[in-house]
């Protein structure tokens, strides 16, 4: 929820008579609050119960140190929001009690504290890191919420149901109570359109019961949006194993026929002119009609012929890659699936390679089984590469339905435009 609270707005001190009231400290939380009950120029004060005896002022907290920048940018935007959220704590939780401000402070040293130190690939592959900032931060400003007046949190309503309406159907009652009392607090409706978001004239304060549903709401909407996170990052995950197993695949392939260069030769025997060759991706030779087909074969191919077939099939999958990519929409979702997207489709591509070559050269396609030179073999490796993209669309499309899925329930909710 990386929006949901905006900057901190200045808590209205009570003036009484036109005049500031004298600076006596025993007296400072009725003056930052106000008494119950009407006030002389006849607004409702804010309802929340002043402090009770003996609860000591919050110390100050140390500011915050930013350091070098992260190595990754959403750990920046994680730093900004941390730093953000330290400073709506310092307005905010002067006169509270202390545990609440030692659960905040140690909600954003563990933010902080993540986003400096935690550097492993496991975590950030497996997201305990971004999970770790992210419901941190998420819890931080659920607890700002519950304890910041009336002034501020009516003034936060509109990014609140934002945030609600972008990762909570209209059917949940948690939203429809956020709507609800959102509606009720800036004057109800006129003409069909929302009014202003202000205080009403008669300053209806909030009760408690209406702020626990708003932040109820609002920590339905953000387990939302972390879930939406999760299935990107877990969609991320599978692509990324996929992309490793293949690739092993096609370095046991690569070292297979250079070890064993006429195991798994990919060469064929035309007829030009009535003479016979046999032709490989790396050689040509004619063949003697009293030579056996084995040995002609184990003094043609050549250890790099495998190699040279995965190599232009992985290079046909690189363009066709990089044509897929028009097709995704940029996404500020911090997974990089658009790459591993790409990553996929090169180790496929040189398996489609070379497999398509293989029933070529086993006369599975009728009429293409005697290939007459080197570079016909290689042409139709080049094709065989490209033609990944027919198993990899599906996968494509699939990444698009994931990431459209981030914040896009108000999309879903949203009634289709007219015609």
């Amino acid at each position: 929820m990386t929006d949901v609270l905006a900057q901190p707005t200045e808590i209205p001190r009570q003036r009484t008579n036109g005049h500031s009231p004298t600076p006596d400290t025993s007296t400072d939380m009725s003056r930052r609050w106000g008494p119950a009950g009407p006030s002389s120029n006849g607004h409702a004060e804010d309802p929340r119960p002043a402090p009770t005896a003996g609860v000591p002022p919050a110390a100050p907290a140390p500011a915050m140190t930013l350091g070098p920048p992260p190595w990754t940018s959403w750990r920046e935007g994680a730093l900004t929001r941390a730093s953000e959220l330290e400073a709506l704590h310092e307005s905010l939780c002067t006169q509270v009690g202390e545990p609440i401000r030692a659960s905040i402070r140690a909600r954003l040293a563990a933010t902080t504290e993540a986003v400096a130190k935690d550097n492993s690939w496991w975590r950030s592959f497996t997201g305990a890191t971004f999970e770790r900032i992210n419901s941190n931060c998420d819890a931080v400003e659920a607890d700002l919420l519950r304890i910041a007046p009336d002034d501020y949190l009516i003034g936060q309503l509109p990014s609140l149901s934002r945030h609600v309406r972008r990762h909570l159907r209209d059917t949940d009652e948690r939203a429809q109570a956020l709507l609800t009392i959102a509606s009720e607090l800036s004057g109800g409706k006129q003409r069909g359109r929302q009014r202003p978001w202000r205080r009403p004239a008669a300053h209806r304060r909030v009760t408690e019961v209406e702020r626990n549903q708003i932040v109820a709401a609002v920590r339905a909407a953000s387990s939302a949006a972390a879930r939406e996170f999760a299935a990107v990052r877990s969609f991320r995950n599978v692509l990324i194993a996929t992309t490793c197993a293949l690739s092993l695949l096609v370095v046991a392939i690569a070292i297979f026929g250079v070890l064993q260069p006429a195991a798994a030769p990919l060469c064929f025997s035309p007829q030009v002119d009535k003479t016979d060759y046999l032709v490989c991706p790396t050689g040509t030779t004619r063949l003697d009609p009293a030579e056996d087909i084995d040995v002609a074969i184990a003094k043609t191919v050549g250890p790099l012929d495998l190699v040279v077939v995965q190599l232009v099939g992985l290079i046909a999958a690189s363009v066709a890659s990089a044509a897929a990519l028009q097709r995704l929409r940029g996404s500020t979702v911090p997974f990089g699936l658009p790459v591993a997207l790409a990553a996929l489709k090169l180790p496929t591509g040189a398996l489609t390679a070379f497999a398509g070559l293989v029933l070529m050269r086993g006369a599975f396609i009728p009429g293409l089984s005697d290939l007459d030179s080197s570079a016909q073999i290689l042409a139709w490796a080049v094709i065989f590469g490209y033609a990944q993209q027919i198993f990899t669309r599906v996968v494509d499309q699939q990444a698009t339905v994931v990431l459209e899925q981030v914040r896009g329930q108000e999309r879903k909710d949203a009634p289709p435009a007219a015609a």
